[in-house]
C-alpha cells in the first residue's frame, strides 16, 4: 500500500519537481496535501508544526539553500528540536533550478542551446535561476525566450516561467541523468528511496 506523503515547498517550480520525484516512486508513495509557502519564511516559522504533524503522516519539505553557507548549517538552524523520523527535510543547492540544469542533455534538447553553455556542476552556481535564464537567452525557440526571460528590469523571471518549466519537468526532465551532476538532488532521491514509514502508536 502506497504511503501518503504531504509536500511543503517554497514555490510552484519546487512543487513540480517534488511531484515528479514522488511519481518516480509511484508504488511507494502517493501525494496527500501540498503546502506552498511562497518563500522560506512561512516554512521556517511552521517547521516545528509540520514536524509534530508527522506523527500521523510523513512530510517532505524542500527549501532552497540560497545564500546560506551550507545545507547542514541551514538544517541545524531550522530543526532545533528532535526531528520526527517521518519528516523528510531536503535542501536544494542552491536553488531548485540547479536540479533542472543538472539534466544537461534534457534541457539542452528542450531549449535548443548547446550543452557547452551549461555548468558541469550546477550545485556550485551562485544563482542557478539567473544561469537558467541566461541559457534561455541563447535559445532560437521564440516561445522559450518569451516565456522564461524577464520582460523588464523589475521582473526577475519571465511571464510564463513556471508554466514553461512545468512542461520541461513533466515531459523532458530525466532525474537519473540529473542526479549524476547534482549531489543535493541525489541525496533527496536516496532519502525517499530508503525512507521507512513510522506508524503512529
Amino acid at each position: 500500500m502506497a504511503i501518503p506523503i504531504n509536500l511543503v515547498y517554497e514555490d510552484e517550480l519546487s512543487e513540480f519537481v517534488l511531484s515528479k520525484l514522488i511519481n518516480s516512486f509511484k508504488d511507494k508513495y502517493h501525494i496527500g496535501y501540498s503546502y506552498n509557502g511562497r518563500g522560506f519564511g512561512y516554512i521556517k516559522n511552521r517547521i516545528s508544526g509540520f514536524n509534530n504533524a508527522c506523527i500521523a503522516t510523513p512530510y517532505l519539505v524542500l527549501v532552497d539553500l540560497d545564500n546560506n553557507p551550507c545545507a547542514v548549517t541551514l538544517k541545524n538552524e531550522w530543526l532545533n528540536f528532535e526531528q520526527h523520523p517521518n519528516l523528510i527535510f531536503r535542501v536544494a543547492v542552491r536553488e531548485v533550478e540547479s536540479w533542472l540544469l543538472a539534466d544537461i542533455e534534457g534541457f539542452s534538447g528542450y531549449t535548443g542551446v548547446s550543452q557547452a553553455n551549461f555548468p558541469d556542476n550546477p550545485d556550485l552556481e551562485i544563482d542557478p535561476k539567473s544561469t537558467l535564464i541566461n541559457i534561455a537567452r541563447r535559445s532560437r525557440k521564440r516561445f522559450i525566450r518569451e516565456d522564461i526571460i524577464p520582460i523588464n528590469n523589475n521582473a526577475r523571471i519571465g511571464p510564463n516561467y513556471n508554466g514553461r518549466l512545468m512542461e520541461f519537468v513533466f515531459e523532458y526532465w530525466n532525474i537519473v541523468r540529473a542526479m549524476e551532476r547534482s549531489d543535493s538532488l541525489k541525496r533527496a532521491y536516496r532519502k525517499l528511496e530508503l525512507f521507512q514509514y513510522h506508524l503512529p502508536n
